[in-house]
């Protein structure tokens, strides 16, 4: 088994740093993607066969987001240093990442639906906490949403449908 902790290092130090970048939506993008492999592995333990066609589906979902890591930090570090109209059109980057990323989470628990039955009760726990850290990344875009608004009077309409369907899915 590989030693992962120093490929980690790094960006864990940097996100604990006083710096604008890496923050939130970086890791919340980190925390999607880990999830979307904690399902994916329940998946190949169980019915490759039955759920192809879903796990096909959640690596596409996954290799979008997974951009989304570097994505994040760079467009936020650049509103920081930006003022007037290129800030505005930094911000709407931003927002359309955190959109992008809770739209996705959404999409992560349909076809959880259809997934769930056929796992393995061996490892049921590993889909579940898959599940729950898609349950987060959607937390994490409600909350850089509002932050977002907070910051830059940047309402969005995406706040309160994703408000809602995170009490659906809980």
């Amino acid at each position: 088994m590989k030693c992962y902790r120093s490929s980690f290092k790094k960006y864990l130090d940097d996100l604990g740093k006083r710096k604008p970048a890496p923050g939130g939506g970086s890791a919340v993008a980190l925390i999607f993607c880990t999830g979307i492999s904690l399902i994916e592995k329940a998946i190949r333990y169980s019915s490759l066969d039955k759920f192809k066609k879903q796990l096909e589906k959640l690596q596409i979902l996954k290799k979008k987001i997974y951009l989304n890591i570097d994505k994040d930090s760079l467009i936020f570090a650049k509103i920081m240093s930006s003022k007037g109209t290129k800030r505005a059109q930094l911000v709407k980057q931003g927002e359309s990442l955190i959109v992008d990323l809770g739209q996705t989470s959404l999409k992560v628990f349909s076809l959880a639906k259809e997934i769930e039955s056929g796992i393995k009760k061996n490892i049921i726990s590993d889909f579940n906490i898959g599940l729950e850290c898609a349950k987060v990344s959607l937390l994490g875009s409600i909350l850089n949403l509002e932050a977002n608004e907070k910051m830059f009077g940047k309402e969005s309409k995406f706040t309160d449908l994703f408000k809602k369907s995170l009490k659906k899915w809980r």
